[in-house]
């Protein structure tokens, strides 16, 4: 008995915490999301490396110092005929037994080289470009995160005004049929009301259906099981509304996509310029300084070159110190056509880069403008609907009313309350394609920051009843 009320109380408790838990928010949605998706983190992984292409191309421009050090150990002998036109005259032998110890160092500094300093000139507008395209993969993200979670709150608008209406359809049927066996109606009104019944719940069956494929597209985001209810979908959400030209300046300052095309163009005109210094001379100092240190014994039998002495044993140390500067100049004359062809290569990057730049641009500027008049049209619709939506609702009331009455046949009163419901889907409808819209404008625009994320997501949760974003 006591487990049976533990039991009981666990679950009255987990009851209680799951009313009491929080919706999930844009602002959550997104921070589950950004964290789960790998092209984010491959993203970032390569903006990572190629941060690592300027100190290698800086390297190049650095002094070199190198340092060299060794030790030797040297053991010869040489045997020859002291008259060598005489085959029996004396031979002479020498020998020597030295150990040789030797270190240098040097250091080596670029005075002039064209092509290393536009190659690191160049590799600072591709980690710049490469931290561009990270935040356009960021902000492509956050687009399709609103997408996704504006389509799970129209989802789940659509099926609860559904279920509201079958309600009220449900309601009304038993009505006119418990009406006709009391001989108040006619039978036409009964079966129509049966078959607007029927219809409801197909439409509430296609409904409950897009709900479960909206909430399998959120965990596709999250990698975690959707919630079972979402948030209200507001009738207005505030958003930040410029003209179209206000949108197109906002592009030019931040969308991160024109940025990297231009970073990639500024880059592949530097490789031009290092192309072009393949052809130029480079010019290297060089510092060196050399210690070697030779001590060993020298030996000889026979005749000593015509002393006729012999000996061994005899100390022969040697030490050399010296210490040079020297500027060298290295000129590539002719290199089989290697350098044209670099160059060749390096120009058509360049073009490329310039189309890429151009195709962004346009592709943005069309993005903008149809971004923008949908949002607007969105809008527009929206305040209408919300004004219809009212006047249906009146319809709808004043129908139920007159039916009761004898007033109003069923079939008027299946009419309104459809038009009540077909307004209701539209206002949500509407609402959710201005949430897309803005949000391909503020991708578009490169504005869509966490900032904004944070703003948007507190619209949502607080129904709209939120201070118009600045």
């Amino acid at each position: 008995m006591k487990q049976m009320q533990l039991a009981l109380v666990a679950g009255v408790i987990l009851m209680l915490a799951s009313l009491n838990a929080p919706a999930l928010t844009l602002e959550h949605f997104w921070q589950e999301t950004l964290v789960h998706d790998p092209q984010v983190q491959l993203y970032r992984q390569q903006l990572e490396v190629a941060s690592q292409s300027q100190p290698l191309a800086l390297a190049k421009l650095l002094p070199q110092i190198s340092l060299h050090a060794s030790a030797q150990w040297d053991n010869h002998r040489i045997q020859k005929p002291y008259d060598k036109y005489d085959p029996y005259s004396v031979i002479l032998t020498r020998g020597r037994h030295n150990i040789i110890q030797r270190w240098s160092a040097q250091i080596s500094q670029t005075l002039f080289n064209w092509s290393a300093l536009q190659n690191y000139r160049a590799s600072g507008d591709q980690v710049a470009a490469a931290a561009a395209q990270y935040q356009e993969a960021v902000q492509k993200l956050e687009r399709s995160a609103i997408v996704a979670y504006g389509n799970w709150l129209l989802a789940y608008a659509n099926l609860q005004n559904l279920k509201a209406s079958e309600k009220g359809v449900a309601r009304q049927a038993y009505a006119a049929e418990a009406r006709y066996r009391s001989g108040t109606t006619g039978i036409l009104g009964a079966d129509e009301a049966k078959v607007a019944l029927a219809r409801i719940r197909a439409q509430l069956a296609q409904a409950l259906a897009k709900w479960h494929g909206a909430g399998a597209v959120l965990e596709q985001f999250t990698g975690k099981k959707s919630p079972p209810e979402a948030p209200k979908l507001p009738q207005i959400i505030h958003l930040p509304i410029h003209l179209e030209k206000q949108w197109q300046a906002l592009a030019l300052i931040h969308n991160p996509a024109l940025a990297s095309a231009r970073y990639q163009l500024d880059a592949s005109r530097k490789g031009v310029a290092a192309a072009q210094g393949g052809f130029l001379p480079t010019l290297t100092l060089v510092l060196a300084h050399q210690w070697m240190s030779e001590n060993g014994t020298l030996y000889f039998q026979g005749a000593q070159e015509g002393a006729g002495t012999s000996g061994s044993g005899i100390p022969d140390p040697h030490h050399y110190i010296g210490t040079s500067a020297t500027i060298q100049m290295n000129w590539s004359i002719f290199s089989g056509g290697s350098q044209q062809a670099t160059l060749a290569e390096a120009q058509y990057q360049e073009g490329e880069s310039f189309s890429t730049l151009l195709t962004t641009e346009r592709s943005i500027e069309q993005i903008l403008r149809t971004s923008s008049s949908g949002l607007s049209g969105s809008l527009q619709q929206a305040k209408i609907y919300r004004y219809s939506l009212a006047l249906a609702k009146r319809a709808s009331r004043a129908a139920e009313d007159g039916v009761r009455v004898g007033l109003v046949t069923e079939n008027n009163a299946i009419i309104d309350r459809q038009n009540a419901l077909k307004v209701r889907n539209d206002l949500n409808d509407v609402n959710a394609s201005a949430l897309i819209q803005f949000a391909n404008l503020a991708t578009a625009a490169g504005v869509l920051t966490p900032a904004l994320m944070h703003q948007i997501s507190l619209s949502l949760s607080l129904g709209g009843n939120y201070a118009k974003i600045p």
